[in-house]
């Protein structure tokens, strides 16, 4: 679902749907808005769980199943990969600049 910069009309009813659920979300004072800058992933048998943290300190721990963490991921970098595409540049992950600066 690809929604910034693009009309409503070409989303389909579950896009406009999932758009209006997230920004009911989005402006509700009850549904945490969390930022952060360093993610750690876990994974048992079972499932994958990610420490999320800010400069170095947790902000919230995040649990789902190995499905969702695929759907997820896949949604992730078909976004990234649109944004990469429209503006001409490379998003580099932390891995990339650790590297590019020496400290990995």
């Amino acid at each position: 679902m690809e929604v910034e910069g693009e009309p409503e009309k070409k989303m389909s009813e579950s896009d406009k749907y999932s758009l209006d659920v997230f920004k009911k979300a989005s402006e509700s004072g009850d549904v945490p808005k969390i930022y952060f800058n360093h993610p750690v992933v876990f994974y048992n048998p079972g499932d994958i769980s990610m420490l999320l943290q800010m400069n170095g300190s947790p902000v919230a721990v995040i649990n789902m199943s190995f499905t969702v963490a695929k759907t997820v991921a896949a949604h992730l970098g078909s976004v990234i990969a649109g944004v990469e595409e429209k503006t001409g540049n490379k998003i580099m992950t932390i891995d990339d600049i650790a590297t590019a600066l020496g400290m990995k």
